[in-house]
């Protein structure tokens, strides 16, 4: 990967980091229950740190050439979710699809040499473990969602997952080839963030069904 490709890799995580920031913070003022709340402070804190980090590294790689906000779809409806308190749809677009996007980077960056290797694998060494917690922080927060709230409307459920999985494609295929890396497989990234979105759905569905 040149110079050029790792920076515009650096970039584009550090984009997902601040809009990861923004979202969760928004998220924890919506949140209906005080450990949920907490919990989504902890990762907005936690995002600002790797966008802090993101940035630490791309003094070392930075290029003349900015990399494009592959962003811009996902900010612009995870945003309207979040006018409109709808709490569930914003955790489908932050902890199912950007999340899974920075791993998916990460694990590409750890792909690569160069000489601020150092601080490039401390940088996905911690961010990766805590994006994993964000993830399965989502999954808790969606099922509590689902058994707290039965007033959930199935069929608004149903457009935000096909909205953001519309969205989720077509970004993973404009970082695909923003970054020109046959590694970086946009079909296979997708594949396992459409995964993760149909079971939370299911999931919730079912609890909506079964309330505890």
């Amino acid at each position: 990967m040149s110079a050029t490709r790792l920076s515009r890799l650096l970039e584009v995580l550090r984009g997902g980091e601040e809009l990861a920031a923004h979202v969760a913070l928004r998220q924890s003022q919506i949140a209906p229950a005080p450990w949920m709340s907490r919990a989504l402070c902890i990762q907005a804190a936690q995002e600002r740190s790797h966008a802090a980090m993101v940035t630490a590294a791309l003094t070392l790689v930075a290029t003349k050439q900015r990399a494009p906000d592959v962003t811009l779809a996902l900010r612009r409806r995870i945003n309207h979710d979040l006018d409109a308190g709808n709490l569930a749809a914003s955790i489908l677009g932050l902890q199912g699809v950007i999340e899974h996007l920075g791993e998916a980077l990460l694990e590409l960056l750890g792909r690569h040499q160069h000489p601020a290797g150092v601080l490039l694998h401390a940088l996905r060494k911690k961010v990766l473990a805590q994006e994993h917690g964000h993830v399965l922080l989502g999954a808790r927060c969606l099922q509590t969602l689902g058994v707290n709230r039965v007033e959930n409307r199935n069929d608004d459920a149903l457009a935000a997952l096909e909205d953001y999985r519309a969205i989720g494609r077509a970004t993973a295929l404009q970082v695909a080839a923003l970054l020109d890396d046959a590694r970086l497989d946009a079909g296979a990234f997708w594949t396992a963030v459409d995964a993760r979105l149909s079971a939370w759905h299911e999931h919730a569905h079912a609890n909506e069904q079964h309330p505890h």
